[in-house]
């Protein structure tokens, strides 16, 4: 736990071994808060995610709901299932702490796009109450804390062209594929 946190702050980490290389998976008492990829920094990673929640994530401190380990090893086992082309949705509870104003917003909207789908940018706006928003949305999806659980991969550009992935654009062709069933298997 960070000294500097006004609140109690229980944080946990763990990472995995994937297809898309080793991710790093955060948790709180409140359910999974972050997934970073292997591109990141892990240690300015987890300094960083420390900080945020210090400043947001306890501002109204609820009482504990789960137990982080607990959350972990069930993301970690959903991640990877998923990741193997044998889950299509996540039944962990999530921290969405990190995400806050129109990002929450842009974040819950791409939860509405289903497995295997793509919508565009502008489509996330609109649903997020903001049409004209639509480099707020990909600004949203870059630093989406959650990516794979919050599927920003599934958001294009309205040409139909990828655009960008916080994991780059790689990882989001895999997971797109992996989607419509073309990613090789692990």
């Amino acid at each position: 736990m960070p000294t500097h946190c006004a609140a109690p702050l229980t944080l946990e980490f763990t990472e995995i071994a994937s297809p898309l290389g080793t991710l790093m998976l955060a948790a709180t008492e409140r359910g999974l808060v972050r997934i970073a990829f292997d591109s990141d920094d892990v240690t300015a990673t987890k300094a960083l995610t420390e900080a945020q929640l210090c400043k947001v994530a306890h501002a109204s401190v609820q009482a504990p709901a789960f137990e982080p380990h607990e959350v972990l090893s069930t993301a970690k086992d959903q991640v990877l299932d998923f990741l193997d082309g044998n889950r299509r949705t996540f039944s962990f509870p999530l921290d969405r702490s990190l995400s806050q104003g129109f990002r929450r917003a842009v974040h819950e909207a791409i939860e509405q796009i289903g497995f295997g789908e793509r919508q565009s940018y502008r489509w996330i706006a609109e649903r997020a109450g903001n049409p004209k928003a639509v480099r707020a949305v990909g600004t949203a999806c870059g630093t989406n804390p959650l990516p794979i659980v919050v599927p920003c991969h599934r958001v294009i550009k309205s040409d139909g062209s990828l655009g960008g992935y916080s994991g780059g654009i790689e990882k989001k062709r895999f997971l797109l594929a992996l989607e419509e069933g073309d990613a090789p298997r692990t």
